[in-house]
This record gives structure tokens, C-alpha cells and sequence, in this order.
């Protein structure tokens, strides 16, 4: 499948304009018993640029307010972090984690239990999510509208909903398929694997197949897309040359 140059020209005018006015902050990354964190890997979810923690704990990037770093870290807890004016003044930010607990033997679940099988709601309710429910709550009432239509919490509340109905897609794709598949053969440098993950879970296709479980469907699509990234890695490396 050839690169379609207007998908290709729409996400290098985001990678060029879409930062601009960024600036680079310095982050340490530490663990709830003030041990260091290194090695911790981090992807800001809006450019989709990665970095790993150093030695020390320590890390840069390109960040700008209301900007959301995300921290999926195997030793760690999973970590959301919204880049604020005030992190723009520090000359450190820093990131606290949670240690994962040890883990115990596997447990088989027969079958899995619902808020309809347990009977708490009716059948074919529209189940939400936690940032949905907060939008319930902001708009259920003619005082409660007033009120967050003023403060723009409403607002807030709906792009943290649209962030986690993409977090739930990254999810699901990553248990999907190895990193060895993206690597030999879709050939995405190891470095993207995650970006290009991210890429995918923006197309409707794939999302519609995780939906749906058709994993057939999914691989198709994903074989389809990486092509398209390879040349998007191309024309950024290029345009990072000096």
C-alpha cells in the first residue's frame, strides 16, 4: 500500500507547527520510597515523543501546559501526568511512582462478572467510563451547568474522556501482538513501536476491530499503516538533520 502524501503532509505540519512555542523541562523520576527511578520509560501523549529515565533518574522533553505524559513502566504503577504553567517555571519536575506489588500465581476466572450479572444495573445499560460519569455529574443539573460552563470544568472533563477512551485502545492493542512483530516484520525501529502504537488506536479501523475482537482485521489494518509510519519516521529524521 503507497503513503497517502496527504496523511503524510497533515502529520509533518503537526510534528513542525504543533510544538512550537514548546519548551524542554527537566524530570526526575522517583519511587514512593525516595529510591531513584531509572529506566523508566515515558511517552507525552499529545507529540508522541518517548523518553527513557537516566541513571540518575533523570530525563528531558519537549513539553507544553495541559500537555499529558503517560508512564507505562513494568516495575511501576501506571503513571498520568498533566504539564501545568506552573512545571513550565521549575528547573526540575518531579514524578513520583508507585512500585508494583509482587505478583501472585495465576488465577483462572471462569467467567467474568459484571455490574448487570451482579444485578446492580439493568441489562443493556450504557455503561461509562470514570471521566464519563464526571460528565454526567457536571451537566446534571441547571446550577451545576452554570457553574462548569463558567469555570470550563465541562471542558476539562470531556478531554480527559476522549484520553482515556484512547488509553483503554493502546491497551487492548498492546496485549494483541509481540514487539517482535512491529520490529521484523513491519520493520518500526524499536525506538516507535509506541508512537506507532498510538498512530494505530487514532484510526477508526483498528479501533473498530478491537472493538469487535477481530484480531484477523487488526493485523490486516496494522500491515497497512506501517508503511505509512516508516515514511513519517523518514521525513522526521530528515527534517531533524542539521
Amino acid at each position: 500500500m503507497r503513503p497517502n502524501p496527504n496523511k503524510i503532509a497533515f502529520f509533518v505540519f503537526f510534528l513542525v507547527f504543533g510544538s512550537a512555542n514548546s519548551q524542554q523541562l527537566k524530570f526526575r523520576t522517583v519511587s514512593t520510597d525516595s529510591l531513584v527511578a531509572v529506566n523508566v520509560k515515558v511517552v507525552n501523549l499529545v507529540t508522541e515523543k518517548t523518553a527513557v529515565s537516566n541513571g540518575s533518574g533523570e530525563f528531558f522533553m519537549d513539553v507544553k501546559a495541559d500537555q499529558l505524559l503517560v508512564f507505562p513502566a513494568e516495575n511501576y504503577e501506571y503513571k498520568r501526568y498533566l504539564i501545568t504553567e506552573e512545571d513550565l517555571k521549575k528547573k526540575v519536575v518531579k514524578i513520583v511512582l508507585i512500585p508494583r506489588p509482587i505478583e501472585l500465581d495465576e488465577v483462572t476466572i471462569l467467567k467474568d462478572m459484571n455490574p448487570e450479572d451482579l444485578g446492580l444495573v439493568p441489562k443493556g445499560q450504557k455503561q461509562y467510563t470514570a471521566a464519563e460519569r464526571k460528565i454526567y455529574t457536571a451537566t446534571s443539573g441547571p446550577v451545576d451547568v452554570l457553574a462548569n460552563a463558567i469555570s470550563g470544568r465541562t471542558k476539562m472533563l470531556k478531554k480527559q474522556a476522549v484520553i482515556e477512551k484512547k488509553e483503554a485502545f493502546m491497551e487492548k492493542l498492546q496485549y494483541q501482538f509481540p514487539d517482535s512483530l512491529y520490529t521484523t516484520k513491519l520493520r518500526i525501529p524499536a525506538d516507535y513501536v509506541k508512537g506507532f502504537q498510538y498512530y494505530c488506536v487514532e484510526d477508526n479501523e483498528v479501533k473498530k476491530a478491537l472493538n469487535l475482537k477481530n484480531k484477523a482485521a487488526l493485523l490486516q489494518r496494522i500491515f497497512q499503516l506501517a508503511p505509512i509510519y516508516n515514511q513519517l519516521i523518514a521525513v522526521e529524521e530528515k527534517e531533524g538533520k542539521p
